[in-house]
């Protein structure tokens, strides 16, 4: 023990070891030559082709409705999520046979190994890129590769069980808002038929225009009666004829204040009983009309999302898995030569400047 203090305390010794460590390190840093392979990915976001954009081009009112499938994730955190996740991990031992004879003992160790030669992480614009750092240019290449393929395929997955509850849910609702159309439409018919409607708004319409039209008769009558008062006397043919109508427009238009029914429809009072009650059905009816008209459009186009997610995958390779072409160094190597050099500064020019002693002595 004290043979190795005074070793060390000898600049001699210590100017040694640090020139063989320093060498050393030095060839670790360039031997074993790492090699580094990488992948770029682009996200594509899934309502390009899916219910958000089409449903904008059909209406503004549709807009809200498109928000409720959630086509405004965010797409690189959710790949990022995806990539580093144990499924793909399972998928690349799988494929590239990493357990067993010639490989790993078991799936754990060979998940710990690719956490250490591959790294996924995003670049500036949304890229995902996928880098793999091992002393075997093939094995980096290969590791690449199958990451590529098992975010891939596991992104398409994803996206037929997404795109599968979605048509399950639409399709749901698209029969309920159908047997919801039947039923308004049905109470409306039978409204209608029970009150002898055609058209609530025209019968109405017709219905104010003869009430409108006796009151206009029965005001010009008894002008005509208060004239022919003045001249005519109480037994005057042509006074009382003009009175029998006047009192006939007046029962009329009595019997027309009335609720009542006959055979070509009920009368303006008996319009504006059932007008209420017709408005909330017609309200309904037409509120089922747009929401399966709604439905309708949204299984179309969950009709295209399915036949997207069939023909085409979801993930877009911008740079395929390759090698870069530059040099590469063992970090671990260089870091290690790094402490070794700022060792040597501090203990062979820094202390002896400084007069700070070390290793029982001052240093020389």
């Amino acid at each position: 023990m004290n043979r190795l203090t005074g070793m060390i305390a000898d600049p001699r010794w210590r100017r040694r070891c640090y020139a063989i460590a320093a060498l050393l390190l030095a060839l670790l840093t360039i031997f074993p030559q790492p090699y580094v392979a990488r992948a770029k990915l682009l996200p594509q976001d899934s309502s390009s082709i899916g219910l958000g954009s089409t449903l904008n081009a059909l209406g503004g009112q549709l807009q809200g409705f498109a928000a409720l499938f959630g086509g405004a994730k965010q797409q690189t955190d959710m790949y990022l999520a995806v990539s580093r996740s144990a499924e793909v991990a399972d998928a690349v031992i799988k494929s590239l046979k990493l357990v067993g004879p010639g490989g790993y003992d078991d799936v754990t160790s060979a998940r710990i190994a690719l956490a250490k030669k591959v790294d996924v992480h995003t670049l500036t614009g949304g890229i995902v890129e996928v880098e793999a750092r091992t002393h075997d240019a093939e094995e980096a290449e290969k590791l690449t590769r199958a990451y590529v393929a098992a975010i891939g395929t596991r992104i398409v997955a994803l996206g037929k069980d997404r795109v599968e509850r979605k048509r399950a849910i639409v399709m749901q609702r698209f029969r309920e808002a159908g047997d919801r159309v039947v039923a308004t439409e049905q109470a409306l018919n039978d409204f209608r038929r029970r009150n002898r409607l055609a058209e609530p708004q025209a019968e109405l319409g017709a219905a104010l225009s003869v009430r409108a039209g006796l009151e206009a008769r029965l005001q010009a009558k008894q002008v005509e009666l208060q004239t022919l008062e003045k001249v005519q006397g109480p037994e005057n043919p042509q006074l009382m004829t003009v009175q029998t109508e006047v009192a006939s427009l007046r029962a009329q238009i009595a019997r027309s204040a009335q609720p009542a029914a006959g055979a070509a429809g009920p009368n303006v009072a008996g319009l504006s009983e059932v007008s209420g009650e017709y408005l909330n059905l017609y309200r309904d009816y037409r509120f089922a009309q747009a929401l399966y008209e709604v439905y309708a459009r949204s299984s179309e186009e969950v009709a295209v999302e399915t036949l997207a997610g069939e023909t085409a995958a979801s993930v877009q390779v911008l740079e395929a898995p390759r090698l870069d072409a530059d040099r590469k160094y063992n970090v671990a190597a260089v870091a290690l030569l790094a402490l070794v050099m700022l060792g040597a500064i501090f203990t062979e020019i820094y202390a002896p400047a400084t007069g700070i002693r070390l290793f029982g002595k001052r240093a020389v």
